[in-house]
């Protein structure tokens, strides 16, 4: 009798390992994974966490809801590849941000960068600043006359003005 107490001692035991080892790895470590869009839109909306490879036309990029933090649903967000596009943009591989969207929010992270930080962010904003600058500095010229154009109008406007204003 005595040895049989305490077997089921250790078979008691054994379960509540496993139950234990089970709640941590599901609270801790368990990701859903996405095979499409809908899916993960699905998972964000709950802020559940959850991974999904997006290989879209011009990059991959590869998501993962980290659950929530300060009443923000955190996603990570990297681009693992660039597939098209400008030579400039394949500094984009590897480079990751976090970004922190309302729960609920169920449009792309990416899309607005303000709510990001990360490595991938800054090197987005540097390539967005470069463009600017190449086009600026293609088109001074046409930029020039336009400016000219708009000075020329305010002056009319400010004419027209004076002269309504002064009958």
């Amino acid at each position: 009798m005595n040895n049989r107490g305490g077997i089921r001692k250790i078979i008691f035991m054994v379960l509540i390992l496993i139950v234990l080892i089970a709640a941590i790895y599901f609270t801790f470590f368990f990701y859903y994974k996405c095979d499409d869009a809908a899916c993960f839109k699905a998972h964000q909306e709950k802020c559940s966490k959850t991974k999904f490879l997006n290989n879209i036309e011009n990059a991959e990029w590869q998501y993962k809801i980290n659950g929530k933090k300060d009443g923000k649903c955190e996603i990570s967000v990297k681009i693992n590849q660039v597939n098209k596009g400008d030579v400039d943009k394949l500094t984009l591989e590897g480079k990751s941000m976090i970004c922190l969207l309302p729960v609920g929010d169920i449009n792309s992270p990416e899309g607005d960068i303000s709510n990001c930080h990360g490595e991938l962010k800054e090197e987005m904003q540097w390539l967005i600043i470069q463009k600017l600058h190449n086009y600026i500095v293609t088109n001074l010229g046409e930029i020039g006359v336009e400016l000219n154009n708009i000075q020329s109008a305010g002056k009319i406007i400010s004419k027209n003005i004076t002269t309504n204003s002064s009958v």
